[in-house]
């Protein structure tokens, strides 16, 4: 997975976490009880207080579906219109398939278990919401491509055309220190040989302004990653686990790397790479995923009825 992908899938993981949180509590909350026939208001509960001030729930509650109210509501209808469309369909996905794919993602960030930690410690967002956004995917996926065929002459020329896109990369877990004169960088070398801790310095020297505050930690890099300069990851293929060198001169300063791990991915099941192919060549002769949520909506009647004003169009 490129750096761009990456950042892609987080966030479209993000937005679509918070549209459901928010689509979920405005779903499940706001207060109405009734008593037979009589409903009785019931005072809102406060959710946070200022001095004197308190905001209630309904307020709280008010401010998001001013905010958020049609992309909450566009999601929840997406999600409706593809579960229908797909049990029409007899479409299914397996959670085989799901697990197949958070492996495929996860080999941009050195493996799955790699994966879904960073999207915890970082953004909060658990294994069970991210399995529950690449279902929805790949199913919306299947319904684009369920009447597209790709002929296998089709995937082998693909193949023939982009040797490497599947070739197993290397992953380096590296760390970084970066400073502005080579006499500096001689220095750092000097404590780390005395001892010191790598981390320690880099938080105390380091002009990288990326990666100091985090110990210089630069997390797994592929080993053609073109966002990394040339002369660094020269370096760093030439190393084995727990080496550091330096100094490496740099365009503006002169670094030290620390090889943390080295992860060297298996070589990926042959069927498995011919089915990828095979999608991604259906879905470039399918319709964008957006243009098929929409004709779906439409196609199911799915409508926004009264009291929030939408940013985009019913159908």
């Amino acid at each position: 997975m490129t750096r761009q992908e990456k950042g892609l899938w987080v966030t479209v993981v993000v937005l679509i976490a918070g549209v459901l949180f928010m689509g979920s509590w405005m779903l499940f909350s706001g207060v109405l009880f009734q008593d037979g026939n009589k409903e009785i208001e019931q005072t809102p509960p406060v959710v946070a207080s200022i001095q004197d001030r308190v905001i209630t729930e309904e307020e709280w509650t008010s401010e998001l579906k001013k905010r958020y109210g049609s992309e909450v509501l566009m999601t929840m209808m997406n999600r409706q219109v593809v579960e229908l469309e797909a049990e029409a369909a007899n479409i299914k996905v397996t959670p085989q398939e799901v697990d197949q794919e958070l492996d495929r993602i996860g080999q941009g960030y050195g493996s799955k278990e790699q994966f879904l930690q960073e999207m915890e410690q970082q953004l909060g967002l658990s294994e069970e919401l991210l399995k529950a956004e690449t279902s929805y995917r790949l199913t919306l996926e299947k319904i684009a491509t369920a009447d597209i065929k790709v002929d296998d002459a089709d995937i082998d020329q693909y193949l023939h055309q982009h040797p490497d896109q599947f070739r197993p990369k290397k992953q380096l877990k590296l760390s970084i220190i970066k400073v502005e004169k080579e006499p500096e960088a001689e220095a750092v070398l000097d404590r780390l040989e005395n001892g010191e801790d790598f981390a320690a310095l880099a938080e105390e020297v380091s002009i990288d302004e990326y990666t100091r505050d985090n110990g210089g930690r630069m997390g797994f890099v592929e080993e053609d990653d073109p966002f990394q300069p040339e002369a660094l990851m020269k370096t760093a293929l030439s190393l084995s686990k727990g080496d550091i060198a330096g100094p490496i001169q740099l365009e503006d300063g002169y670094g030290i790397v620390y090889v943390r791990d080295i992860l060297v991915p298996k070589e990926p099941d042959e069927n498995l790479i011919r089915e990828t192919v095979r999608k991604q060549l259906a879905l470039e002769q399918s319709v964008s995923l957006s243009e098929l949520e929409s004709q779906l909506r439409e196609k199911y009647s799915a409508r926004i009825v009264a009291g929030i004003p939408s940013e985009h169009p019913n159908n």
